[in-house]
């Protein structure tokens, strides 16, 4: 019964930051439909009955259709981190609705491969500015007690979009599927509309008033005693100097030099090494060519229903990988690649590394889907498959002997780098 009731009033006190985190997650949810739309439609758009005007797609249009996703991933993260520092957090959550949308249209009434292009390059700047605006509000808005457990559900949300994206692409028709999707749209307006922005932020542009209104929502807070208020004063002020302390000397703090270190070049080339191994390895373009692959493979099950089985592992994948980081190290979850660089870079220039390191990794996966289905062709799925699995093999061993382990490491950022 005690237990119960310290539930309860966790869950009372919190009931605002799960609400909103679960809100502006929507977007992720339908965006991990957005990648599941390529696998199923890739082999009907390539076989006779395309429903394209211009017919049946090649190999290499196939290969522009699951790669341009990358290039509008690196778009999308430089835009739309631009974009939350200067005009806030919610109007960043609404503007990227836009690019969203526009996908979902151009799947709708596309009649041509160079339709589907621009499909992909819309899904990858919305998915490049979730995975950027997204943790920056869930983070701002978090008290520390929760603020992991609430920053995971991004990558739950996207796949479990992605699994039942897999389902339903399977089994509707590819005029019915984007119809029925595009309504989450509508939904993530609706909820996040009721949203107020970030306290940092409205600290950070000289909005006292409504910082400290925000707060009070996110902090769900209801002062019952003059203690109670006196606390929350000072916990106001102390954002308040933090915040405009922090903006003031932002630019002293950081130059070149920081990034010529020992520790930040060791960082950097390890960072890049990983992000390489991930994927090569094959592991985007798994999720992207799925059906392609298992009917290449000359699997007796179908397709489809192969690709189905791939997203509930990696589902599975994400649940496992959430609940035991802490445990494991990074030794054993290479698939969280942003953690990992976030914990390896010294902590003065980790924000603006993970950002150039995320970009790299668009543009390594660009290549990779790029070349991936016109490999297959040319040295067969057995071909590409073995040399996945030798980068797979390397990639162990050298994380073995050359990765730092993480566990445990102090990230106060006040650290000597």
């Amino acid at each position: 019964m005690d237990t119960n009731s310290v539930n309860y009033q966790a869950l009372k006190k919190y009931k605002n930051q799960i609400f909103a985190t679960l809100a502006v997650n929507i977007i992720t949810f339908s965006q991990g439909h957005g990648i599941a739309w390529c696998a199923p439609s890739l082999p009907l758009l390539q076989s006779e009955n395309s429903p394209l005007i211009s017919g049946p797609i090649t190999v290499e249009e196939a290969s522009w259709i699951g790669s341009m996703v990358c290039i509008g991933g690196v778009i999308g993260s430089f835009l739309f981190g631009v974009l939350a520092d200067q005009v806030g957090r919610k109007k960043a959550l609404y503007l990227l609705i836009i690019p969203h949308i526009g996908f979902w249209l151009l799947i709708m009434f596309g009649t041509t491969p160079v339709h589907l292009y621009i499909a992909r390059l819309l899904s990858g700047t919305s998915g490049g500015g979730a995975f950027i605006v997204i943790p920056i509000f869930v983070a701002d808005i978090s008290d520390n007690k929760i603020r992991g457990a609430l920053g995971s559900v991004i990558t739950i949300s996207f796949n479990t979009g992605l699994l039942s994206g897999f389902i339903l692409a399977s089994h509707l028709s590819y005029s019915l599927y984007p119809r029925i999707i595009i309504g989450f749209a509508a939904f993530y307006i609706l909820a996040i509309y009721s949203l107020p922005e970030t306290p940092q932020y409205l600290i950070k542009t000289k909005r006292n008033d409504e910082a400290e209104n925000a707060l009070r929502f996110y902090r769900n807070f209801e002062a019952a005693t003059k203690e109670e208020c006196q606390k929350f004063n000072e916990h106001l002020a102390n954002w308040k100097d933090t915040i405009n302390g922090g903006e003031k000397n932002k630019k002293a703090r950081i130059s070149h030099r920081d990034f010529l270190k020992p520790a930040a070049v060791r960082g950097l080339l390890v960072s890049l090494v990983v992000l390489f191994l991930n994927q090569a390895s094959g592991l985007f373009a798994l999720i992207n060519y799925t059906s392609n692959i298992f009917e290449m493979s000359g699997s007796s099950m179908d397709p489809n229903t192969c690709t189905i089985i791939v997203g509930a592992i990696q589902l599975l994948g994400t649940f496992f990988a959430t609940n035991y980081v802490d445990k494991m190290g990074s030794f054993g979850l290479i698939p969280l690649p942003s953690v990992i660089i976030t914990e390896i870079m010294p902590q003065k220039i980790s924000a603006t590394a993970v950002t150039f390191c995320l970009s790299v990794h668009s543009v390594i996966a660009f290549i990779v889907l790029k070349i991936y289905p016109i490999m297959m062709v040319d040295l067969g799925l057995y071909g590409v498959m073995g040399i996945c699995g030798v980068i797979c093999v390397l990639g162990a061993i050298g994380i073995y002997f050359f990765m730092p382990e993480t566990k445990g490491k102090d990230l106060d950022p006040t650290e000597a780098d």
